[in-house]
């Protein structure tokens, strides 16, 4: 028979830490994030040069992540109230991942055709990346009390800088060895596999098959919307 997790945490023994693993799979997905959104600001030279694209060409294209960002916030966060943090954070990485290592392509294609795709492919990124944030706070909000929620919030947030730190020099020296196409593709790769290993590891806290009674007791005493997402996953 299966042992109810939602027996009195003084009988479930030391209390678990499943949060702390799923704010540490915030970080890992928010770093990828910003990496993401930063590849063609590192390789912007080289795929100017290559594509013969002008400055101005280039201005409209380094505009269109924003333009898609702030347009897909509110349908972003509507996704999410509607289908739940889980599966929609999943198709964000995924598609901004997909998004991203479709970039590497573009040197098949003339200059005329190239601008408008990269454009479109940029803008697709910025939609697709659009969740993101709206998603990382309902995750906080599911899994941490309010006393721990603040710590929680700031180590997401500080992984916008630990992708500087790390994947800038990474993906210079990739353009550097290899090619500006070959950071596309891997950076694209990378988040592909991401939002599969979202999928098979993040829960709603009641479904987590690590967490114990002591754990779900503790947060949902302490304000977490345990329930926020249930029925949605």
């Amino acid at each position: 028979m299966k042992k109810n997790r939602a027996a009195s945490p003084h009988t479930a023994g030391k209390r678990s830490s499943v949060r702390w693993f799923v704010v540490s799979m915030l970080f890992l997905v928010t770093s990828i994030n910003y990496a993401d959104r930063a590849t063609l600001s590192i390789v912007g030279d080289s795929v100017q040069h290559e594509l013969g694209l002008s400055s101005v060409a280039m201005g409209y294209v380094f505009s269109a992540f924003g333009w898609a960002y702030v347009v897909g916030q509110i349908p972003g966060g509507w996704l999410l109230d509607r289908f739940g943090s889980k599966i929609i954070i999943a198709a964000s990485i995924f598609f901004w991942s997909l998004f991203t290592l479709l970039q590497g392509t573009l040197g098949f294609f003339a200059a005329g055709t190239a601008v408008i795709l990269l454009f479109a492919l940029r803008f697709l990124v910025g939609l697709s990346e659009a969740p993101s944030f709206p998603g990382n706070g309902r995750v906080v909000a599911s899994w941490f009390p309010s006393s721990e929620r603040g710590t929680a919030s700031a180590i997401f947030n500080s992984a916008q800088y630990f992708a500087l730190v790390i994947f800038s020099p990474l993906m210079g020296w990739l353009a550097h060895s290899f090619s500006w196409h070959t950071v596309f593709v891997i950076m694209g790769a990378l988040g592909i596999a991401m939002s599969f290993i979202w999928l098979k590891t993040i829960y709603e806290p009641k479904k987590h098959p690590r967490i114990n009674a002591a754990e779900l007791a503790y947060i949902e005493e302490g304000g977490a919307l345990v329930s926020m997402d249930e029925g949605k996953n």
